[in-house]
């Protein structure tokens, strides 16, 4: 199992999920191992035939993140996995889009929150990949540029309270409602925000509240408590 999923799994046994919604399905590693009731998975390409794999507990569309929250298919969620095109502008449009179907105990997880290095901060997969073997780096490690997803919530969703995992596997956010305290918007600007580089990142690391998984996960429990988001999709 993938840290995506430990940590899904995780967290839907903190709100009692029983849907579950996930943008950016590719080959299904994740998607597959994530143990809620109700699953729909959206991806334009799916790397196998959603078809065999469908019924009536999962279901799977073939398609652009846009044209599904435009369409009759979304339901009210209890846990949001966003792993779409790693660029901001996708995964703000999918967080956004995504209030829609939440509730108050609806859960996030944003992939790909923090880059490791400037290479893989660059949205263009292609470019980033030639980058890295042009300057003999290893792996193939792609990020984009979503980190800029964390300072546009921190600014313009207040509504929303967030914890950025780091230090085992891959950099993600978790995000619910809860109200934040001496709320103060810090760029207060989606232009500057979305000019944001990799550089720009370590000064403003407090923005992200990162900590390890543990604590994530604690802060999580702490908020929301045990409760049973079941009883708030179903009412939804």
């Amino acid at each position: 199992m993938n840290w995506s999923a430990r940590r899904i799994n995780a967290a839907a046994a903190i709100n009692r999920a029983r849907r579950y919604l996930e943008i950016g399905v590719r080959a299904g590693e994740t998607f597959r191992d994530v143990g809620i009731e109700f699953k729909d998975g959206v991806d334009p390409d799916f790397a196998f035939d959603p078809e065999p794999c469908s019924s009536d507990r999962i279901r799977l569309f073939s398609q652009p993140s846009d044209e599904f929250w435009g369409s009759g298919h979304p339901t009210t969620y209890d846990l949001i996995f966003i792993d779409g095109l790693h660029t901001f502008e996708q995964t703000v449009r999918d967080l956004i889009s995504s209030l829609r179907f939440s509730h108050p105990r609806t859960i996030w997880l944003i992939d790909d929150t923090l880059p490791c290095d400037v290479i893989s901060a660059i949205p263009d997969q292609e470019r980033s990949f030639h980058e890295r073997k042009r300057l003999g780096l290893p792996g193939l490690p792609w990020h984009g540029d979503v980190f800029k997803v964390v300072p546009a919530i921190h600014d313009f969703l207040p509504v929303l309270r967030y914890a950025t995992i780091v230090g085992s596997g891959n950099a993600q956010t978790l995000a619910w409602y809860a109200p934040r305290p001496n709320f103060k918007p810090h760029l207060n600007d989606w232009e500057a925000i979305s000019r944001l580089t990799y550089f720009d990142i370590e000064p403003k690391l407090w923005l992200f509240n990162a900590m390890d998984e543990d604590a994530a996960l604690a802060t999580l429990r702490a908020e929301l408590g045990e409760g049973d988001a079941a009883a708030c999709s179903a009412s939804g």
